[in-house]
């Protein structure tokens, strides 16, 4: 499949392929961070069919959805008093904040009880564990803090890391 990139000044750059069944579907990177996806009419390919602008956290929701990597996958629980308790698994993204950083550096109140990298997983890791993209956290704690947690390490949070050292 190949993909077309065009650099719209003042606008972004719009990315758009074929899909297998003919049908033109586009997205345009705007600097701020949103994204318009479009779906162009087979008969005539300048014209857009339908439209949707989607926000930055809405476009990497979107992304965890077809990516088909579930952000946070709940397990089931029958006690009772597990009710609260949350295990989630959290990726690291590529470029992220986190990405390069100890895991000592991330500031949450969910607990990360291990680490799944390139198909191997560490349990307990030590806050020296320097965090890459492809690692995935596993952790534990209430749905909201798992919730947090994610944000945090996708950046849609700020104030979710201990500053770096000069």
């Amino acid at each position: 499949m190949e993909i077309e990139r065009i650099t719209l000044p003042s606008v972004g750059v719009s990315y758009s392929f074929v899909t297998g069944d003919g049908t033109r579907l586009g997205v345009i990177c705007h600097p701020n961070g949103a994204r318009d996806i479009a779906l162009y009419d087979r008969d005539d390919p300048a014209d857009t069919r339908a439209a949707v602008t989607l926000s930055p956290l809405e476009a990497h929701h979107l992304v965890s959805l077809l990516d088909a990597t579930p952000v946070v996958d709940l397990m089931a629980d029958s006690d009772a008093d597990l009710a609260a308790v949350t295990v989630a698994q959290v990726p690291i993204p590529a470029g992220g904040d986190f990405d390069g950083r100890p895991l000592r550096s991330l500031r949450s109140d969910a607990a990360v009880v291990a680490i799944v990298r390139d198909g191997h997983l560490t349990l307990n890791p030590d806050g020296g564990w320097t965090l890459r993209y492809g690692d995935t956290l596993i952790a534990v704690g209430t749905r909201d803090a798992i919730d947090h947690l994610a944000h945090v390490v996708a950046g849609y949070v700020t104030g979710g890391m201990t500053p770096r050292k000069a």
